[in-house]
């Protein structure tokens, strides 16, 4: 998911890469994909856990911050006390201290109007500061407040501030926002941090102070279990997740393997069994594509939450979040959660599809296109579903798209509506998880069956990977060409910025099924619309998604 557009890109912070949002039953979807820090991961913390410590007047550039969870007299989590200090003065060309907080992250609105008890001082006291602030964007997009220093200040900095918890009610959308939830607490940096945003630090050290919760306590997020050591300039740190309290992990050993995930409450699924599948389709993947050898280390949080907005699936580098509401009564544990397992492979799969260059929402036909079709199918190859799941699936995909009121909206009208219209959103999702299977089909055809998208994108990815090119769309179009032996351009356009409805070829989703036209009957309309069924010869216990390894 791209959350942040053009206005976002003009605060000069190039981390974030995309945002966007998909829906599986009752579940909203949301990835965003970043530049990936480089994390030490130290021991896991606990309520004993010192906060860091810092000689003052030290030369290194450093941001070291310390979380303290606040709790009220009900044992609900009301604030995150942070207190942090900044060394090493200001980047190269900056003259004054700048401080930033979104005012509207992704949907969570009054995340800076949170920021309490501000206080910034040097050696010689107190600093003040003008603030300023974006212009409203539309559709729930990221703006941000400003703080600058009224005067020059020395090093090191101390910044202490109060940050409290977003409250019940507001817009639903990502679960970004920090909540209390069963004792603990949880959500994205982004959701409850202000930061430094012109230091020459390019390393952040984070810390808990676990002394409000009882024993035993964990705090945790997308960069290490208990204190991390997170490389990148300060605004890094607010590109994970964040998790404090009771929590419960998978596996055992909290500090075991490079697979982890971490919950706050009791979930209407074996929250174990639920993360043993997740981790086994991690090393699948990690097997499957090659360019990311090895996969790097992957942590998955998971909250349910008493009061709306309940969240959904979010995925950030290397980890993702899943947020839900409370158990209803007529929920029961059981073994049959294939929606929310579909959840767990589609976040999972962002860190391996990453982004194309170029504007946020406008690349959704890849990062979550691409994604999208991977979810629908490499459970099939991997052995986790059966064929008849798989085929009901990409007929689930394919009557999403073409019953869409937006299938023919050009992505500019898409941005337009943002967060604002969850059907409008998953367009690009759909349409561009059709768009590959159908190019799968193109590659075959043009090579004699010697190639595939499989084969195609393996090369993609790790010229990607190694820097050999800049993917962009204009790049993309070329590597199509070179494998089709026609010009993409046109279609590319018209397919992916003008809105074009399209109908992929009939054997876009491999021998054993068939596609065919077909006219949907919805809400007393008709849809021209593409339906799959079993090839006559399909074999459900031999046949796989073909590729160049099969």
């Amino acid at each position: 998911m791209q959350a942040v557009n053009e206005a976002f890109s003009e605060q000069k912070w190039s981390r974030l890469v995309e945002v966007g949002v998909l829906t599986i039953p009752g579940i909203i979807l949301v990835s965003c994909q970043m530049a990936e820090p480089k994390v030490e991961t130290p021991p896991p913390a606990t309520a004993s856990t010192p906060a860091v410590e810092l000689v003052a007047g030290t030369d290194t550039p450093l941001y070291a911050l310390t979380l303290k969870p606040e709790l009220d007299k009900n044992g609900v989590v009301e604030a995150i006390e942070v207190s942090s200090q900044l060394t090493g003065g200001l980047a190269d060309g900056e003259e004054r201290l700048k401080l930033f907080a979104p005012v509207v992250y992704v949907n969570v609105m009054g995340i800076a109007d949170r920021v309490t008890e501000l206080d910034v001082r040097d050696a010689s006291g107190a600093i003040d500061f003008t603030i300023e602030e974006d212009d409203p964007v539309p559709g729930g997009y990221p703006y941000f407040r400003h703080w600058t220093a009224k005067r020059d200040v020395t090093f090191p900095v101390s910044i202490n501030y109060r940050a409290l918890v977003q409250p019940e009610g507001g817009p639903g959308g990502p679960a970004f926002g920090i909540r209390p939830s069963v004792g603990g607490i949880s959500g994205a940096g982004a959701g409850f941090m202000l930061v430094p945003s012109n230091a020459a630090s390019q390393e952040s050290i984070l810390e808990w102070d676990l002394s409000g919760f009882d024993a035993p306590s964990l705090g945790v997020t997308t960069f290490g279990d208990g204190r991390a050591v997170v490389e990148g300039p300060p605004p890094a740190i607010m590109q994970g997740w964040y998790m404090a309290g009771p929590v419960e992990h998978y596996p055992d050993d909290v500090i075991e393997g490079d697979f982890h995930a971490y919950w706050l409450g009791d979930f209407p699924f074996d929250e174990r069994e639920g993360m043993s599948f997740t981790a086994k389709m991690y090393d699948y993947f990690e097997g499957y594509f090659e360019h990311l050898d090895p996969a790097p280390e992957y942590r998955v949080f998971m909250r349910l939450l008493q009061t709306p907005p309940y969240g959904g699936g979010t995925a950030l580098a290397n980890s993702f979040m899943l947020s839900r509401g409370p158990v209803q009564p007529e929920e029961e544990k059981n073994e049959d959660y294939g929606d929310i397992r579909m959840v767990f492979v589609h976040e999972l799969l962002h860190q391996w599809v990453g982004s194309v260059e170029g504007g946020s929402i406008d690349e959704n036909w890849w990062s979550e296109g691409l994604t999208t079709y991977y979810q629908y199918t490499l459970p099939f190859k991997a052995g986790e579903i059966a064929f008849e799941e798989y085929v009901e699936g990409i007929n689930r995909l394919s009557r999403n798209f073409y019953t869409n009121p937006g299938r023919d909206w050009s992505i500019a009208e898409i941005k337009k509506v943002g967060f604002d219209d969850n059907d409008i959103r998953h367009v690009p999702y759909q349409r561009g998880a059709l768009y590959f299977a159908d190019l799968d089909a193109r590659i075959r055809a043009a090579s004699g069956g010697e190639r595939d998208l499989h084969s195609f994108l393996s090369d993609v990815f790790v010229a990607r990977e190694t820097g050999d090119i800049a993917l962009t769309p204009d790049k993309w179009r070329e590597l199509v060409r070179e494998q089709t032996g026609e010009d993409e351009t046109a279609f590319h356009k018209a397919l992916h910025v003008d809105g074009m409805v399209f109908f992929p070829a009939a054997g876009s989703f491999g021998p054993c099924v068939v596609g065919e036209r077909v006219t949907l009957e919805q809400d007393g309309e008709s849809f021209d619309a593409m339906q799959w069924l079993p090839a006559s010869d399909a074999d459900p216990k031999t046949c796989r998604f073909v590729t160049n390894e099969d």
